[in-house]
């Protein structure tokens, strides 16, 4: 008969979550879980058939925690929407952000699933459709760029906890930076089009 299962899933999988916030995905090993558990690594392997499984789930709940930011409509304008939840994301998720942007230098295609994510709501965007798929990749590159940015400074405490910027500030931040940029180079591109 087999052994009891020490630890539910759900407790092995907040502990995984946990260290991938703090420490990134290169920490989930199953030494390291086992540790944090004060356990071996037996425990694991009675929920997941591997340590690539969990990873996989891990990055599952993270990629819809943040697609869930990225969707909230608090404009009507779906760009804004998704820079005020690019920072919202990294002001309330701080460790997560870090993790996922900042840290994981070995897991680049995880930044890309994340950025792809932010292309695919941005192509929602009726406002862009007659624009050629080059500029838009320009537009996007800028938008991001910026959106990072913020974000990065936000996640990283260039905002001490107690002048933290409240969502009006990050979409006035986005408003007068990024969406200037936007519109410029939108203006320019119309132009452009117009003279050919």
């Amino acid at each position: 008969m087999p052994k009891k299962a020490v630890f539910s899933k759900k407790q092995i999988f907040n502990q995984a979550f946990a260290l991938f916030e703090t420490q990134g995905l290169e920490a989930i090993t199953a030494r390291n879980l086992g540790k944090a558990l004060s356990s071996s690594p037996a425990p694991i392997y009675a929920h997941y058939s591997s340590i690539i499984e969990l990873k996989n789930e891990l990055i599952a709940v993270a990629k819809d925690r943040f697609l869930e930011y990225l969707k909230r409509p608090v404009t009507d304008k779906i760009y804004l929407n998704i820079g005020i939840g690019i920072c919202t994301f990294a002001k309330e998720n701080k460790q997560l952000f870090i993790s996922i942007f900042l840290r994981e230098q070995s897991f680049s295609d995880l930044i890309r699933e994340f950025r792809d994510i932010i292309k695919v709501e941005m192509d929602k965007d009726d406002r862009f459709n007659t624009l050629s798929n080059e500029f838009k990749d320009m537009l996007f590159f800028d938008c991001w760029t910026y959106a990072h940015g913020l974000s990065t400074l936000i996640a990283t405490g260039f905002f001490p906890n107690d002048a933290e910027p409240d969502d009006n500030y990050i979409k006035e931040r986005l408003m007068q930076g990024a969406a200037t940029m936007l519109y410029k180079r939108l203006e320019d591109y119309n132009n452009s089009q117009k003279n050919k």
